[in-house]
């Protein structure tokens, strides 16, 4: 969630129309068994959970769009219109289905893609036998189906994987693994349906009460009913991104480019796959007690602090390995980086206004050519280069979902300024004559560009932090006095704004905007 709440931030910064949807998957076989175990009905079930998630999203400060449940009633209509949809092109059939399927994974594994595991099952005393891709326990099953016909659309998905869209699924060893796979391995048709008797919590095979729709082809569909299916029309239907753990790649980028392809729908444009998050280099486990709670953490150390450090470790293509004390050190370091600097830099010292002024006239190489240093210059002008040249990185890595590397450029702006300011120590510049109080003009210029050099760059790397911090990002800014209308794109770069600063000197004894957790 907070991965695309980044991204969804971002392209709504940049202006751009996004729709965000995030929610619940709750039908199937797995919640069914849970609810009873419980004692409680599946429905009930499912609105605590879903709560639950809510919550989450609302302690992570996730502004989506839509919160989607596949026990929404509209949804329940997407699904039946897109089985029709499907069924009336010809690509859904009634058969026999034998299997060795897991309740766990709510899926079918091919003989192929199952082994036998050192466990034995308690009631019969043979080793279980389980998945490999999950490790899930799975039984031989044998029932009467609905099949989707997917061996139907191997050619068209090699083909619009290796030619229309090399970037269908990022990272690109997810995409090779795919391709790899539909060009070595047949696809075999797929179950799409559960007898009612075995199955009671799920939606219903249109015209065919007897059974149940296969939890991931009603799961699936919620991407359109989201979007306003089927009262849209396909040619409305916009461009599609999807998240997802790597987990359900096969999910994803198979059954579901190939469900669209049969309804006469255009595949997602992009499904971007992430890993898991560890803890100490160990997959979590409650058995271990090496579980982290997000709401706990949120609460201790607030939400910013756990969406900046997710985003500077989430890599794409590996799995994350959370410390706490990992959390605590990048939240000071952003305090010790960005936070101190302000302080600094308002010191009643120094005056910003003044500085702010200068720019008003001049231009700010005019203004450095005017203190005539020419290691000042280099070091001022490689500052501002830096600062304005982030926009278009980070809008890359943001777009890619790669925001580690966006908080990496953004992070390296830090010591640069603070280098600056430390070697320049606009402290120890004599601006007046103690005795006769007069102006050292080319003092007094040195450190107003030293004081907005410092201050503009804080300026412009909050103003591209707050798809990430948008708490401590709108903190630093009330502080700095930028008007909200100046907060977007538009207004990064060294000198876009000399609006702000008014009133913002730090009083003798006030707090630190952000502290610091020890």
């Amino acid at each position: 969630m907070a991965l695309a709440d980044v991204h969804n931030r971002w392209n709504k910064f940049n202006k751009k129309q996004i729709f965000f949807t995030t929610g619940t998957d709750e039908h199937g076989l797995k919640v069914q068994m849970a609810a009873s175990k419980a004692g409680i009905e599946p429905k009930l079930f499912c609105d605590g959970l879903a709560d639950k998630f809510k919550d989450l999203a609302q302690i992570g400060n996730i502004q989506y769009d839509r919160f989607i449940r596949t026990t929404d009633p509209d949804h329940a209509l997407a699904v039946s219109a897109f089985w029709k949809t499907v069924w009336d092109k010809g690509y859904i059939y009634k058969g026999q289905h034998s299997g060795w399927y897991s309740v766990s994974d709510e899926a079918f594994y091919p003989e192929s893609e199952i082994i036998q595991s050192d466990e034995k099952n308690p009631k019969t005393g043979d080793f279980k036998m389980v998945a490999i891709e999950s490790g899930s326990e799975v039984t031989f099953e044998v029932e009467e189906n609905y099949f989707f016909k997917l061996s139907s659309f191997q050619d068209e998905l090699i083909e619009m994987m290796e030619s229309k869209n090399q970037m269908f699924i990022q990272p690109k060893s997810y995409h090779t693994a795919i391709l790899n796979d539909l060009k070595s391995t047949p696809l075999q048709d797929l179950s799409i349906s559960r007898p009612s008797w075995r199955l009671q919590w799920g939606l219903p095979v249109p015209g065919d009460e007897d059974q149940k729709i296969y939890v991931w082809f009603d799961a699936l569909v919620n991407y359109l009913t989201s979007i306003g299916y089927p009262y849209k029309s396909i040619e409305q239907l916009p461009e599609m991104v999807h998240l997802i753990g790597k987990d359900i790649t096969k999910f994803h980028c198979v059954y579901w480019p190939a469900f669209l392809m049969a309804a006469g729908m255009q595949p997602p444009q992009r499904v971007i796959v992430h890993g898991h998050w560890l803890m100490d280099g160990r997959k979590m486990s409650k058995s271990r007690g090496n579980v982290v709670d997000p709401v706990e953490l949120a609460e201790k150390y607030d939400s910013d602090s756990l969406r900046l450090f997710l985003m500077r470790y989430s890599v794409l293509d590996s799995d994350g390995d959370f410390r706490e004390s990992g959390l605590k050190s990048l939240r000071n370091e952003f305090i010790g980086k960005f936070g101190n600097l302000l302080i600094r830099c308002l010191s009643k010292n120094f005056d910003i206004c003044r500085a702010l002024n200068r720019l008003e006239t001049k231009t700010f190489d005019e203004l450095l050519d005017d203190v005539n240093d020419d290691d000042f210059e280099t070091e001022m002008k490689e500052i501002r280069d830096t600062v304005n040249g982030l926009h278009g990185i980070v809008d890359e890595n943001y777009k890619n979902f790669e925001m580690h590397k966006a908080v990496q450029s953004i992070w390296a702006v830090g010591p640069m300024v603070n280098g600056m300011f430390d070697k320049q120590a606009p402290w120890t510049l004599k601006v007046k004559d103690d005795k006769s109080s007069d102006v050292n003009e080319s003092n007094q210029l040195k450190q107003d560009l030293i004081i907005f050099t410092s201050l503009d760059s804080l300026r412009c790397v909050l103003i591209l932090l707050q798809a990430i911090i948008p708490n401590y990002s709108k903190v630093l800014l009330d502080r700095l006095r930028v008007d909200q209308d100046r907060r977007t794109a538009e207004w990064v770069g060294i000198g876009k704004d000399l609006t702000y600063g008014q009133n913002s000197t730090f009083k003798k004894g006030e707090q630190a905007p952000i502290p610091r957790i020890e």
